[in-house]
């Protein structure tokens, strides 16, 4: 036999404000099992386990909506999905706050780094040499190759390889990740970057003297104990590619 609670009960029993319960049957998310007679808020204790797994979604940022869907959804697999991709969501943001809480205690903002969290794309790499600084022929030809595919490219990168007089790179071109590759694209080989967090450093001193900025991010990196994921990027914005910042991958995130 179902026990029923008034609202004021229901609240004592769980632990559960009523301005919290009233906000969650405004949502859809927990109504009242009935009403009595004089039109009070009637619950069940069926429903305490309910009400403490919406609020325990909510303290974990979950989204109305998502709880909403959860509660109806009667696929036990699917509901797996939306609770993995939760936890997935919360490990992420744990990670980020762990990674900003570390870079804060470092004191960086006085050494000019920061950091920055670059979604994955696919990067189209293609080999190129030139002198210091004198990519942007490269960079055009390559992108108005591109562009006559349809391709719409968000970044411009450069990979420094080898070389001082005359530097061989790759240079590189962002693309969104859904974007189709399925066509024949005169490169070297198309990348898969994962979503990473990046070591920055904005570079505006003039481009012979590059290489001491490359010397003072992998110096930070060592000192602070960043381990990188791969090599230092160029990454280059602005029709002229002029803005120029170097990124040093340090986290791989899921």
């Amino acid at each position: 036999m179902k026990k029923y609670m008034t609202i004021q009960e229901f609240s004592e029993r769980t632990g559960i404000a009523k301005s919290t319960l009233r906000f969650y049957e405004t949502k859809n998310l927990l109504l009242p099992e009935e009403r009595s007679l004089n039109g009070y808020r009637v619950y069940a204790d069926s429903q305490i386990a309910t009400v403490k797994l919406i609020s325990t979604l909510r303290l974990a940022d979950v989204p109305i909506n998502e709880i909403q869907h959860y509660l109806q959804e009667q696929n036990e697999a699917v509901r797996q999905e939306m609770m993995q991709k939760w936890i997935q969501h919360i490990k992420r943001k744990r990670d980020l706050l762990d990674i900003s809480l570390r870079y804060l205690e470092s004191d960086s903002i006085r050494e000019d780094i920061y950091l920055i969290d670059k979604n994955d794309e696919k990067i189209i790499w293609y080999t190129a040499k030139s002198t210091t600084g004198k990519f942007g022929a490269s960079f055009a030809q390559r992108a108005n190759e591109l562009k006559q595919l349809n391709i719409r490219i968000k970044s411009y990168y450069l990979n420094y390889l080898s070389g001082q007089d005359e530097i061989k790179a790759q240079i590189g071109f962002g693309v969104p990740v859904d974007t189709n590759l399925n066509i024949h694209i005169d490169c070297d080989f198309i990348e898969h970057m994962p979503a990473c967090i990046c070591l920055a450093l904005p570079f505006k001193e003039h481009m012979s003297t590059i290489k001491d900025g490359y010397i003072k991010l992998l110096q930070y990196a060592l000192q602070h104990k960043w381990v990188p994921t791969r090599s230092i990027l160029e990454w280059y914005r602005g029709d002229d590619f002029t803005q120029l910042d170097l990124l040093l991958p340090v986290i791989q995130m899921e």
